[in-house]
């Protein structure tokens, strides 16, 4: 029985279809049993050149904003902190089509819903031989204990650079954390100052190759090794929120040009263009409030 064809969910079925078209049951089952997976790029549907083209970008972008130079990845250090890491839609067509990739946006909607929004765009430039861990925290921020069972945003990070052992400084998530519903306490975040018998939990390091995808929720916990390795570590964190949440990012009329939203038209949707909140002259707001309504009404919408 499919039980996708039968067309009693629309707003699931495209999601289940996609899930089964790319092979990313797995996927499904360990972020439902852990909180987080990795999806591999021969499911992605990339070029052969995908991640070395958005690696470049990030790069380039991180260099003319900040006016510095790295050179090569692999040998460099970071002249400068990544101060100004947000709002990448608009700063090049490949990046656009990280953030439209066709699996990117199953595992936001599957989350979030169909009226799913990009909430935020950023880029982690992590440098080698610095005490740069990230403390272990959960994503769903400003939501206080209990939190919710289903998810409330969803963060889909692309893996730029290998992630093939600790020493490359990878993201570490605790397995099963996502039903907890809370955030870490205090005394729950260093994870790196345990020891022996005084540790609370064991993070698990993700392994990735350059060009993967890691996806997980909002309650999961998770934080970062130190980077040992020589050269960078490269990430562009894509996070994806329910349409009532507040947004990372306003995406402003400046932050993606009216070509680009032309050439790509989902834009309009998933920058909250259309939403009718906040208010605004441009936006229908009787029909887009009659839209907001379905996502009460079904956690898929």
């Amino acid at each position: 029985m499919n039980i996708a064809e039968l067309g009693s969910s629309p707003n699931a079925d495209p999601l289940v279809k996609t899930i089964i078209e790319h092979d990313l049951t797995r996927h499904i089952v360990e972020l439902d049993a852990y909180g987080f997976t990795v999806i591999p790029p021969e499911k992605l549907g990339t070029p052969p050149d995908f991640a070395e083209r958005l690696r470049n970008s990030i790069l380039n972008t991180y260099e003319r904003r900040h006016g510095v130079e790295v050179g090569d990845w692999r040998t460099a250090d970071l002249p400068t902190p990544n101060e100004r890491a947000w709002e990448l839609v608009g700063e090049d067509d490949v990046i656009t089509e990280a953030v439209l990739n066709p699996v990117v946006l199953t595992m936001a909607r599957w989350h979030c819903g169909q009226s799913a929004i990009l909430g935020g765009t950023s880029s982690i430039i992590k440098p080698p031989h610095e005490k740069n861990y990230l403390a272990i925290h959960n994503d769903t921020h400003g939501v206080p204990p209990p939190q919710a069972a289903y998810t409330h945003l969803v963060n889909t990070s692309w893996v730029l650079t290998d992630y093939a052992d600790r020493d490359d400084g990878p993201t570490v998530f605790v397995p099963g954390s996502h039903r907890w519903g809370r955030a870490p306490a205090p005394h729950e975040t260093k994870f790196w100052e345990w020891e022996g018998e005084d540790r609370l939990f064991e993070p698990v390091p993700i392994e990735a190759k350059a060009g993967s995808l890691a996806v997980w929720g909002g309650n999961t916990w998770h934080g970062a090794m130190n980077r040992n390795s020589t050269g960078l570590r490269v990430t562009m964190v894509l996070v994806w929120l329910r349409s009532y949440m507040q947004r990372l990012s306003m995406w402003g009329e400046s932050a993606v040009s009216p070509e680009r939203l032309e050439r790509y038209p989902e834009l309009h949707k998933i920058l909250g263009y259309d939403h009718p909140y906040p208010f605004r002259d441009y936006v229908d707001k009787p029909d887009k409030i009659a839209d907001m309504i379905a996502p009460g009404q079904d956690q898929f919408a």
